[in-house]
């Protein structure tokens, strides 16, 4: 297990405090140019940043703006928003918009903002008074089922089945979000053969590069002992073709 490390206090109030509005004026310019305000960073990574902007009558959105100098990177944000493109179903965040600066190589990708945020920093804040309730376990396991579901009833793996990638809205529901990693498959008997998504959570048959629906279940499976057990990780990613 020596691959991962439980997230600690410390790292997650740095995290969470990390509000620095250290984005470009190119950033700042092509949001204002689609109607789009900044209102703050939500976080960072090595493909790019999430942004909380609000449009020009005054509702909240999530911005992702993601690098595409890369050509294969490229290909996967441009994947990953034909996939978007396709959902619509309660249980999963919602498509907005999206368009590129293509001088600048970045795309940006607009959806919709769950005040509740992820449930890794409701489980790190849960873990400071005591364990969730059973029943409010069931009440967000069944949601995210029904958002598997969905997206495998249309052939969409999703593959990076993980706390930090399930939205709470403000109401308390549920919003399956995150497709960077997904694939759409031609056909049911189809499987995938890429290693990608948190490896903590991947089950063995994406190892060998032959996975389908059933992996996201096995995902879902460390999902549901990490929300009764209130372990939150952090681990290395696998990609490979």
């Amino acid at each position: 297990m020596d691959q991962y490390h439980r997230l600690s206090d410390a790292s997650a109030d740095s995290s969470a405090s990390d509000h620095s509005m250290n984005i470009s004026a190119g950033v700042i310019k092509v949001l204002k140019k689609h109607g789009y305000t900044i209102k703050k960073e939500l976080g960072r990574g090595g493909s790019g940043i999430a942004i909380l902007v609000e449009d020009t009558e005054g509702d909240p959105f999530v911005v992702k703006q993601m690098n595409s100098r890369d050509g294969e990177e490229l290909d996967t944000v441009k994947k990953e928003v034909e996939i978007l493109k396709t959902l619509n179903f309660g249980y999963v965040v919602t498509y907005v918009d999206s368009f590129e600066d293509k001088e600048a190589g970045r795309i940006y990708i607009v959806m919709e903002f769950c005040e509740g945020g992820d449930l890794s920093k409701i489980m790190e804040t849960q873990k400071k008074e005591s364990f969730f309730e059973e029943k409010q376990i069931l009440y967000w396991l069944v949601q995210i089922c029904l958002a598997l579901q969905y997206l495998h009833e249309r052939r969409v793996l999703h593959r990076d089945i993980k706390p930090q990638n399930v939205f709470l809205t403000e109401d308390d529901y549920i919003s399956l979000g995150d497709f960077g990693c997904s694939k759409a498959l031609e056909r049911d008997d189809e499987y995938a053969c890429s290693v990608v998504g948190a490896n903590l959570y991947v089950s063995p048959e994406v190892y060998e590069k032959k996975h389908n629906s059933k992996s996201d279940i096995w995902s879902l499976g460390w999902l549901l002992h990490d929300l009764c057990m209130l372990d939150v990780w952090v681990s290395i990613y696998f990609f490979s073709q």
